[in-house]
């Protein structure tokens, strides 16, 4: 609990936390979305998570969030570990807020990110 409120009270922590995305360990990764998560679930969180994905957009150079954590997604298939906690991520930023449109709005970004296909076709690929 007080390493979460120390990283949860320092300005950039979080935003550094989602910048450890870029590595090419999967199980890395995997462990840096389920922290995020967790961030996601507390009061004030998500402004918190969304604020980070802008800022690891930015510093990334992507045209809309979440692209390099979809192309993640996509190519990490291979690491069940990486893609349920990918998953579960997703869920909990769409799902965590409370304003529907605003759910709805984070439902579109992963859909235009190409989301659904994607489960689509994994789906579909592994029966």
């Amino acid at each position: 609990q007080y390493g979460f409120n120390l990283v949860m009270s320092h300005p950039h922590a979080v935003n550094e936390i989602a910048l450890s995305l870029n590595n090419k360990n999967p199980r890395m990764k995997a462990l840096v979305l389920e922290l995020l998560a967790a961030v996601c679930l507390v009061r004030g969180g998500h402004e918190i998570i969304l604020a980070a994905f802008d800022n690891f957009k930015e510093v990334c150079k992507e045209k809309h969030r979440f692209e390099r954590l979809m192309e993640y997604f996509r190519n990490e298939d291979s690491s069940i570990d990486f893609m349920v906690a990918c998953m579960q991520f997703i869920n909990i930023v769409v799902h965590s807020v409370e304003d529907m449109n605003f759910r709805v709005h984070l439902q579109y970004e992963f859909t235009k990110l190409g989301l659904e296909e994607f489960l689509q076709v994994w789906g579909g690929s592994r029966v």
